[in-house]
């Protein structure tokens, strides 16, 4: 159970979460939400916002304690809008994209049946002030993996 199967895993429960939902995109039409697994796609011109709304999926620290014990393994979600409204409301589309997730997993621990989120979870807001017309929030979490065993060969 590779920290790659369980990003993996979070892309697809992602794009079944917001598959209802829409939000504005570069072009100010209503798009689903872009779920990406590590990266942004690489751009294709200078000004290539193609990619808005998004949610990376980003693989952190992995850490293992022992052969016994469950490993862990930190993912960070990052949420992207675009909102070109003068009335600033892009932080409150960034909040509800956040709070739907953190409702969805704290009520939702266990994922595939065998990564099992810990009760931590961390929302936060990018705070610069001249990024507008882009929005940005953030979802760190650690879920626990199955442990590397001594001897267990895993075909990948």
């Amino acid at each position: 159970m590779t920290p790659f199967m369980l990003r993996d895993a979070l892309v697809k429960e992602l794009e079944r979460l917001f598959a209802d939902s829409t939000y504005l995109n570069a072009r100010g039409e209503l798009s689903k939400l872009n779920i990406y697994a590590q990266n942004l796609p690489a751009k294709s011109q200078e000004d290539d916002d193609d990619h808005y709304p998004f949610i990376l999926v980003r693989v952190g620290d992995v850490v293992d304690v022992s052969d016994t014990e469950n490993s862990t393994c930190a993912i960070m979600l990052s949420v992207g809008i675009i909102d070109e409204g003068l009335d600033m409301r892009g932080e409150d589309t960034v909040l509800n994209i956040t709070q739907r997730i953190r409702q969805h997993f704290l009520s939702n621990r266990t994922l595939d049946k065998q990564f099992i989120l810990e009760p931590q979870l961390t929302c936060s807001l990018f705070e610069e002030e001249d990024m507008y017309p882009y929005f940005f929030g953030y979802v760190d979490m650690s879920w626990i993996i199955p442990a590397i065993r001594e001897g267990v060969q895993i075909d990948y």
